[in-house]
């Protein structure tokens, strides 16, 4: 009896997937994205996953949709993207906007970030509608300024449609079943308008939605989905999937102290390539990226664990994790970790390469 094979793409899917690994070798002598045409998202493995290249994720003029269930550290990981962007002095005359929708920014930027990143990130524009929304956008492009922009959620934004039909409601007229489309159709001009602009004033759009149970046809291959339509995915350069991997009880009380989120690219316009990372969060720390990247290392070789013992030759230490995330942490190794995974992610990205002669030279 033959094995089943589980199909997790479309074949529209893959086809895409190979288009756009095709453009990328078309247009670039390497493989990995250079570290100017990208923009850090605070996550290590994310970059790699999202570009190759373990210093930058998203691109420079590019529009991004993450989406991720609830408690997943979407909000987070947009604010650490702005966060490492305010400490990089190439980005130094960036624009910062945070556009809270859903009005629930509670975390303690000063102690997560800084005072100085407090002070840089605008909060002050907060679209109700998805018309404020085009707005607000289209003037930081007018201002022309180079900026960053995050929409946390797309979910939370209404149209004008939708105005009108609660009104209609509240008046105690009839109105018919069929909800309106006006959000997605509005969208889909604002982001067809200004896709060119963003390249043009190096801009970065990071849109953040919601997940929801996918209860239609399908929903056994694609269990969750996200609303917009499809103008979101057809712009976006990228688009990732957060959800909640595993939990942190790691403590003698056996209370959870944080989880491991996983981030799963869907759609990738840099590399062409659908990678997986893996994002530690913690409650009282925010994302911690040296012990996401010590287990990557680990995981795959780079440095040998026998039984609790880590050895890591590149510093000369040895212990158990808790040890070697602390000695990094205190020895300001962590730039010299980065290199290391950005390493070894393209040793094993070259290791699994077809490497056929090309068709067409």
């Amino acid at each position: 009896m033959k094995k089943r094979i589980k199909i997790e793409d479309t074949s529209e899917d893959f086809a895409e997937e190979v288009i756009e690994g095709v453009k990328s070798r078309r247009d670039r002598v390497r493989e990995i994205a250079s570290e100017k045409d990208l923009i850090p998202s605070g996550s290590t493995l994310l970059n790699c996953a999202l570009s190759d290249n373990p210093l930058g994720g998203y691109g420079i003029g590019k529009l991004v949709n993450l989406i991720g269930d609830s408690h997943s550290g979407k909000s987070l990981l947009a604010l650490y993207c702005l966060a490492e962007v305010a400490v990089q002095e190439r980005f130094k005359d960036y624009n910062l906007y945070y556009d809270d929708v859903e009005v629930a920014l509670e975390f303690d930027l000063d102690y997560l970030f800084g005072g100085e990143f407090a002070k840089r990130i605008i909060v002050d524009d907060i679209s109700a509608s998805a018309e404020e929304f085009y707005g607000n956008v289209y003037r930081k492009i007018q201002e022309g300024k180079p900026f960053i922009y995050v929409l946390d959620t797309f979910d939370a934004l209404y149209s004008e449609d939708d105005r009108d039909r609660a009104e209609e409601f509240a008046a105690g007229k009839k109105v018919g079943g069929r909800y309106t489309d006006g959000k997605p159709k509005l969208v889909s001009e604002m982001l067809r308008t200004i896709k060119g602009d963003i390249k043009t004033k190096e801009a970065l759009v990071i849109i953040i939605s919601q997940t929801r149970d996918n209860i239609g046809f399908g929903f056994q291959f694609q269990p969750k989905v996200r609303t917009g339509g499809r103008a979101l995915k057809f712009y976006s350069t990228h688009e990732f999937w957060l959800a909640v991997k595993k939990s942190d009880r790691e403590n003698k009380y056996k209370r959870q102290i944080g989880a491991i989120t996983e981030a799963k690219i869907t759609k990738n316009k840099i590399t062409g390539k659908k990678r997986d990372a893996d994002i530690y969060i913690y409650t009282d720390y925010g994302i911690d990226d040296i012990a996401a990247n010590v287990d990557f290392l680990v995981d795959n070789g780079a440095w040998k664990k026998d039984k609790n013992t880590i050895m890591v030759p590149e510093f000369k230490l040895q212990g158990v994790r808790r040890k070697i995330i602390y000695d990094i942490e205190e020895m300001n190794l962590q730039d010299e970790v980065v290199k290391l995974v950005g390493q070894k992610w393209n040793e094993i990205e070259e290791s699994i390469r077809l490497d056929r002669k090309p068709r067409y030279e």
